[in-house]
């Protein structure tokens, strides 16, 4: 692979047919990021998984939590697998929980990101992208057993809200504002926020709910969502090691 990559530094060089920037080794210097937005939705990816969206402004309408540090790229939206007969888990990516996956491979195109590897003979392919107008993003997940016997997987996605200012003075504070409703028929679980440190057309502070709705949905219907992330990670839990997937639960 290096010998075929332009400008090949020992971590990663650009694929001189398709011109994307191929990453083979996630613990580069500095996290290695993908900018991408449509002007209405935008968001960023390092090439180890991690990152945040917004809305129209990155800073002041962060959609989701994000946690700037050049050392430890440990925030972002995170799909984990896990293998329901022996409780084996891990994220499809290398941060959270991804130390088990092999040729491992991060792909940085033009308005893409796209991450592949394998772990316990399931090969995975994660594709993220902002769609071309509209506001919103799209991942598709793609997986392959290669283990020669029938599997049953259970597929977990993590984020954690912000929607709005970032960053935040007052993190726990701000999430008592934060509602969910999760509407299974719908296959979506819908999120707002009632409480914006942008003033309100009267100049008026904290007095302004958060002006969108965000969700994040499944073109499957999801068994179930917990909205707490005390819930989801476990008491002194984390992204790491989810009590959801460590416990093989929702």
């Amino acid at each position: 692979m290096m010998k075929r990559l332009l400008f090949s530094n020992g971590y990663g060089g650009f694929d001189p047919q398709s011109g994307e920037y191929v990453i083979w080794r996630p613990d580069t210097p500095r996290p290695w990021v993908n900018v991408i937005s449509n002007g209405k939705h935008g968001m960023v990816i390092s090439q180890a998984g991690g990152g945040y969206s917004w809305r129209e402004h990155a800073q002041l309408s962060r959609i989701t939590r994000w946690n700037q540090n050049l050392t430890s790229d440990e925030a972002g939206k995170f799909v984990y697998l896990r293998d329901d007969r022996t409780g084996a888990f891990w994220s499809v990516t290398p941060i959270p929980a991804g130390e088990t996956l092999r040729d491992y491979e991060c792909r940085h195109g033009q308005g893409y990101t796209v991450f592949s590897g394998t772990s316990n003979n399931i090969a995975s392919r994660l594709t993220c992208f902002v769609a071309a107008k509209d506001p919103l993003e799209l991942w598709i997940l793609e997986l392959r057993n290669r283990s020669g016997r029938e599997r049953n997987l259970s597929v977990f996605a993590y984020v954690e809200w912000c929607l709005g200012m970032a960053p935040e003075a007052a993190r726990e504070f701000e999430k008592l504002f934060i509602e969910t409703d999760f509407r299974p028929e719908e296959r979506c679980v819908y999120v707002r926020k009632m409480r914006w440190d942008i003033p309100d057309p009267e100049g008026r502070v904290w007095f302004r709910p958060y002006d969108y709705v965000a969700f994040l949905g499944s073109n499957r219907r999801p068994v179930a969502c917990d909205a707490s992330e005390p819930g989801f990670l476990g008491r002194l839990g984390s992204v790491r090691r989810p009590a959801a997937a460590v416990q093989g639960r929702p």
